[in-house]
């Protein structure tokens, strides 16, 4: 079960970071989660937001000429206590299965961090999850959040 995300490529200059969120202010658009990567000359900007949203934010990013594109993560259930991490993160590398990247979610459900996952098996990674009672969250909890 995956959710959307979407990736922006921002110059690495002051404003730029401001100016993407404005658009998508200016548009209610609300930002789920965010991760920011940079370089010394490019960023890429990671989010998520409602799966009504996904289309609409990446047409209004091409129109306003950013590079922008829609791929898909996996956002896991975390116990919310020491080692919960760490747990998921040690069954993921004794499957072989590498993390390309990972950020919180900026909500969490009960007792659970919401961390988004991607990848270098995404498959292979909801078998392990699925086999070891990690539950993940589907893009549908995600529309729902109010």
């Amino acid at each position: 079960m995956y959710i959307h995300q979407i990736t922006v490529f921002l110059e690495n200059i002051k404003g730029t970071l401001s100016k993407l969120t404005t658009l998508l202010a200016d548009n209610d658009i609300d930002i789920l989660a965010m991760s920011i990567a940079d370089t010394s000359g490019f960023g890429l900007v990671r989010f998520i937001v409602r799966e009504r949203d996904n289309d609409r934010s990446l047409a209004l990013l091409k129109e306003n000429g950013y590079s922008a594109r829609k791929n898909h993560v996996i956002c896991a259930r975390v116990p919310n206590e020491p080692g919960g991490l760490n747990k998921l993160l040690c069954l993921l590398d004794n499957a072989g299965i590498s993390i390309e990247y990972l950020y919180s979610f900026n909500y969490s459900e009960g007792n659970n961090a919401l961390i988004i996952f991607r990848l270098s098996d995404r498959e292979a990674g909801l078998k392990i999850f699925n086999e070891n009672g990690i539950s993940v969250f589907s893009q549908e909890e995600i529309n729902s959040i109010a």
